[in-house]
């Protein structure tokens, strides 16, 4: 960007200044830190990083007022970076500029001949026009330099919980080393949470805010079949409202693991949310805790066994037309739920009695087990629900 050359009248006043620069620096530095905390706090800018910025940008505005040169914004745009790298506040930053521009006012006016100094109108609209376009320049570069953080900070955020997760069976301390990291206390209640859903599908928005309010820290990490997420709690009741918050918000299957005291357990724990997880019905929207479906847990561990299992006991009713077939399947199903009474099955499924007993003895004829035997019945239901979670071993193709 280029400035209009000054007038001869007006480079002379301003060029005075070029030697001053130096001094000029020395008392900005101590009214910037005298009047802004920010600059005066240890670990955020040293006093040669704050010193040598000052400098630049006064020499830079001097140059310009001088009319030496093109309007040189870089040494705005590196303050701005450098005050975002530091954390300085933008306030703080804006406030350090106008500072800047009040002592190269009060130096002009020094150099002047006087207030009545015709002079010292041009220079004045020129100066705060400068100063103006010197802080949205570091404004902008700040602002660019926050996102670019951000970035980075969430970056290695991710970085760290997926390590989180991680088998450090052979280190671990490098769990107590990222639980550090991360913000999170080294004692207290912990689970795992496994949320059964599409890699693509965002997780709730307010989830976190909601666990946050409830008691709970957490962090999450998008597998690619699931997410995982790391509860921590004062107690086990914080994981109880942890469940409750989760069941909300989430409508895909949730597992979560027992509850653990040490974070060297969380191995284990991932590995339980994923079984319970999968122990509820694809489809549903069901909180399952690791040890409520042991049955469940037992098929979704030996997978294959399941499905053989379940295509053995069930034999000829897997080769049924696919009406009869789901009929006699919702029967079975309901049967269970329903704890074995038929009246309950029929107002269930929405038939007569005489339907559901039918249909019993039409399961029993198939597979040769009655559902009045306690063994015969045990083997239909691990098989029904080998079936409703793994499916059959063979393709059932109609």
């Amino acid at each position: 960007m280029s400035t209009p050359a000054s007038a001869p009248s007006i480079a002379p006043l301003a060029a005075a200044l070029a030697d001053s620069a130096e001094a000029m620096t020395d008392v900005l530095v101590d009214r910037i830190v005298a009047a802004d905390s920010s600059y005066s706090e240890s670990g955020l800018l040293t006093h040669d990083q704050l010193h040598r910025t000052c400098l630049e940008n006064l020499a830079s505005v001097i140059g310009a007022l001088a009319g030496t040169g093109p309007l040189p914004l870089q040494p705005a745009r590196d303050a701005g970076r450098l005050k975002a790298e530091q954390g300085i506040p933008v306030a703080s930053l804006l406030h350090a500029y106008r500072l800047g521009g009040r002592l190269i006012w009060e130096e002009l006016t020094k150099w002047s001949a006087g207030p009545g100094d015709a002079r010292l109108h041009d220079l004045a609209t020129r100066l705060w026009e400068f100063v103006d376009l010197y802080s949205d320049a570091a404004v902008e570069a700040y602002r660019e330099t926050e996102i670019l953080l951000a970035h980075s900070d969430a970056q290695v955020q991710t970085r760290l919980v997926r390590t989180l997760f991680d088998d450090h069976s052979g280190n671990p301390a490098r769990v107590l080393e990222v639980l550090r990291m991360l913000g999170f206390p080294e004692r207290g209640a912990f689970a795992v949470a496994a949320i059964d859903t599409e890699p693509s599908a965002p997780l709730p928005a307010q989830l976190a805010t909601a666990l946050r309010d409830a008691g709970v820290r957490s962090v999450w990490d998008a597998q690619i079949d699931a997410y995982l997420g790391l509860l921590s709690a004062g107690s086990a009741a914080g994981i109880d409202r942890a469940a409750a918050t989760i069941s909300m918000f989430v409508d895909d299957r949730v597992g979560l693991s027992t509850i653990v005291t040490t974070p060297l357990s969380i191995t284990t724990a991932v590995t339980e949310a994923r079984l319970a997880s999968r122990s509820a019905r694809p489809g549903s929207a069901a909180m399952i805790r690791f040890g409520d479906e042991p049955a469940a847990h037992l098929l979704i561990a030996v997978p294959e066994a399941g499905r053989r299992a379940a295509t053995q006991i069930l034999g000829p009713l897997l080769d049924l037309a696919a009406t009869e077939r789901a009929d006699l399947i919702e029967a079975l199903d309901a049967w269970f739920r329903c704890g074995g009474s038929a009246a309950a099955v029929a107002e269930t499924i929405h038939c007569h009695r005489n339907t559901v007993r039918y249909r019993l003895r039409k399961i029993r004829d198939l597979t040769g087990r009655d559902t009045t035997d306690p063994r015969q019945s045990a083997e239909l239901f691990l098989a029904l629900e080998a079936l409703a979670l793994l499916g059959s071993s063979d393709p059932i193709e109609r």
